[in-house]
């Protein structure tokens, strides 16, 4: 097993059986909810966001293990930034996937990239980053 398919199971299992944020209550400024009828995932992903910095971020909802572990990465990683960091972290996973762009700097989202060869999958991964930015 290849190191980015190895830190990808053990993220995804990690994530999804503890994640952060999970119907943590934030008083959010900002929410979103997304589907995915393909694979049944139904995320609501709830933002804080005080003089264009996120302050919070929180999910509710019923995903796969992928689409779970996604969301939690993101409550990780943009509660401190300004807004455009989202936006920026978004459109880079976006086009990692799209094999235009690779997450130097952003190493704790790699383990997502363990989806690309399932085309399938990817819009589970790539769904709480969408209604995050949606909700912006």
């Amino acid at each position: 097993m290849n190191d980015l398919a190895l830190l990808y199971r053990d993220t995804i299992k990690r994530h999804a059986a503890d994640p952060v944020g999970f119907r943590h209550p934030i008083d959010a400024t900002h929410q979103h909810e997304a589907d995915n009828p393909l694979c049944g995932d139904r995320i609501l992903v709830q933002l804080r966001i005080v003089n264009d910095r996120l302050e919070a971020a929180a999910f509710d909802g019923e995903a796969c293990a992928i689409c779970m572990a996604s969301a939690s990465l993101l409550c990780e990683a943009v509660p401190g930034h300004p807004v455009n960091y989202l936006e920026n972290l978004h459109d880079r996973l976006l086009a990692a996937f799209d094999g235009e762009h690779d997450l130097a700097g952003m190493e704790t989202l790699s383990p997502l990239l363990g989806v690309k060869p399932y085309p399938s999958r990817i819009r589970c991964a790539t769904l709480p980053w969408t209604a995050a930015r949606s909700a912006l």
